[in-house]
């Protein structure tokens, strides 16, 4: 797939990975929908750093964990041609007060729910018009590796997205859809960096068989590959150093 005058929509864009996924595929010539369920501040200044780089990108706030907002947000933008599912929820802003099952809703709503629902709004559309298109899912190596107590709910949400992405890919290549998984590990966000501090990343990164956490721009690497690449779909992509070799 050439990107180049495709419609990408980067659930979950107004920082992160997902500022970098946008941003990518802005200056690979696609017009890019810089999604958010709040702050639609910050996700307005992913675009104007879109823009000022002679980019096309549009904000449109929409919660991915509601059905009725995600077919709205679908049929506003017309035909879209790559879905990224990046939206998550931080596996560390759990609040004190939660319970074990508000947290556990909370979490799949947003990081596996949104998943599901906004790549089957996705593949109702490729499907119908025969056009094709791509996904590429956002999981994690927490998806593999045995969860801390409070680290269950957002690993099973992460591994749930790999389900996800081999059902999408085999019913879908006969439309010409294809989807794959990203799996990060240690990643150097803004979140990550204001959790650790320089010597706690050292010491993390130093657990990594490559010695280091990954670039935000690697990981970015990983979803245009899988983006442009038309012979590869239901796959997995670790983007870990070594982290955790999983299938």
């Amino acid at each position: 797939m050439d990107v180049k005058g495709k419609t990408a929509i980067v659930t979950g864009s107004s920082q992160g990975l997902g500022r970098v996924f946008a941003k990518t595929l802005a200056k690979a010539g696609a017009r890019v929908i810089v999604n958010c369920a709040h702050h639609p501040d910050k996700a307005q200044t992913v675009v104007d750093e879109i823009h000022a780089d002679g980019g096309i990108a549009e904000v449109y706030v929409c919660d991915v964990s509601d059905e009725k907002a995600i077919a709205k947000m679908f049929q506003d933008l017309g035909r879209v041609d790559i879905l990224v599912n990046n939206a998550r929820v931080d596996p560390y802003s759990r609040r004190p007060e939660m319970t074990e099952g508000e947290w556990w809703d909370r979490v799949i709503d947003i990081s596996l729910k949104s998943c599901f629902l906004c790549s089957m709004a996705f593949f109702d559309q490729a499907k119908d018009d025969g056009k094709g298109g791509v996904i590429v899912n956002i999981s994690s190596v927490r998806a593999f590796r045995p969860a801390e107590m409070h680290m269950i709910a957002y690993g099973v949400s992460k591994l749930g997205m790999h389900g996800i992405t081999r059902a999408i890919a085999h019913n879908g290549a006969p439309f010409g859809i294809r989807a794959n998984t990203i799996c990060p590990g240690m990643c150097l966000t803004e979140n990550l960096t204001k959790r650790l501090t320089p010597e706690q990343q050292k010491a993390e990164g130093s657990l990594i068989p490559i010695g280091r956490g990954s670039t935000m721009e690697e990981n970015a690497d990983a979803v245009m590959f899988a983006i442009e690449n038309d012979y590869v779909t239901g796959e997995t992509i670790n983007i870990n150093g070594g982290m955790y070799y999983a299938p």
